[in-house]
């Protein structure tokens, strides 16, 4: 159950804050985040980041813990939930004759803060205070990209969307899922005509970036958030190349990667979780050792 808050007054005790301090961050929001952006991984643009202060985050944080986890979800919202993975989300996809892959445009910007406030007054907060968490959670009237109570919002928000996406798959006998802005649909087959999928995302308000949608066939490389999906959830042999030649470097001059040592634990972590049988592992947890001998 989430946490019931009667007015401003009581959500400040919550918080253990006093109460103009409290309306200081609802009123003048927007002052608490630093704005930047970074480059796309596509190469192709950039992402507006607005990252919350110290203090704003940890009350988003609050937000998150003792109301937004409390909300229900469907379970093919996969992005950003505890103790779900990229794995999770490809593996209802493996072994199929189409995967389509559909991506929303400008996420995040596209959830305002009146649906977020409406979002909040639907939960049963009384006005005032959910014009505060609403304004808590927004930066410039929209969701922003950076703060740790976002991921949480649009879940909740796109609960309809995943049910209406769900029903429409499952009288097709296709798999469904979502991660954040990523929408995966597969099944045998021919592959869908997207136009009422399309419809549905029209309808909960976003957009669908018509240059990343795409449709892979079984004779294709399927990929599913970066895996590949053919015959079984797997990282691909392209990545995995790359992998076993830096550990090959590493394990040969292990003084030189030292300062890469977290980038390299980071592979062996990933590696466990998509592929926790492969042989590599324990090789390249030996040339960790030799990191670490170097020190």
């Amino acid at each position: 159950m989430v946490q019931a808050i009667q007015n401003l007054d009581e959500f400040a005790i919550l918080l253990g804050i006093p109460k103009f301090v409290l309306t200081r961050y609802i009123f003048q929001a927007d002052s608490f985040y630093k704005t930047f952006r970074i480059r796309k991984r596509s190469g192709r643009g950039y992402r507006i980041i607005s990252a919350p202060s110290r203090e704003m985050k940890g009350i988003q944080r609050w937000i998150n813990v003792f109301i937004l986890n409390k909300i229900p979800l469907p379970d093919e919202c996969i992005g950003f939930r505890i103790e779900h993975s990229i794995c999770d989300n490809a593996s209802p996809h493996v072994k199929k004759d189409f995967v389509l892959h559909l991506d929303v445009e400008d996420f995040f910007p596209t959830i305002t803060i009146s649906r977020v406030i409406g979002l909040f007054k639907a939960l049963g907060y009384p006005k005032e205070v959910a014009f505060g968490l609403g304004k808590l959670t927004t930066c410039q009237n929209k969701l922003p990209q950076g703060a740790p109570s976002s991921p949480s919002i649009s879940n909740i928000i796109c609960r309809k969307l995943d049910y209406r996406i769900r029903g429409y798959c499952a009288k097709r006998d296709w798999s469904y899922t979502r991660y954040c802005d990523d929408i995966t649909i597969s099944g045998m087959g021919h592959m869908p005509q997207n136009n009422f999928i399309s419809e549905i995302i029209r309808n909960e308000g976003f957009k669908i970036n018509s240059q990343k949608t795409n449709i892979m066939r079984r004779n294709t490389h399927q990929r599913v958030t970066g895996l590949v999906v053919n015959e079984g959830v797997n990282i691909s042999k392209h990545r995995k190349k790359i992998w076993r030649a830096i550990f090959h470097q590493a394990h040969l001059k292990p003084d030189k990667f030292y300062h890469r040592r977290a980038e390299l634990l980071g592979y062996i972590e990933f590696l466990k979780m998509v592929c926790p049988t492969e042989s590599s592992i324990a090789t390249y947890r030996g040339v960790i050792k030799q990191l670490d001998d170097v020190k």
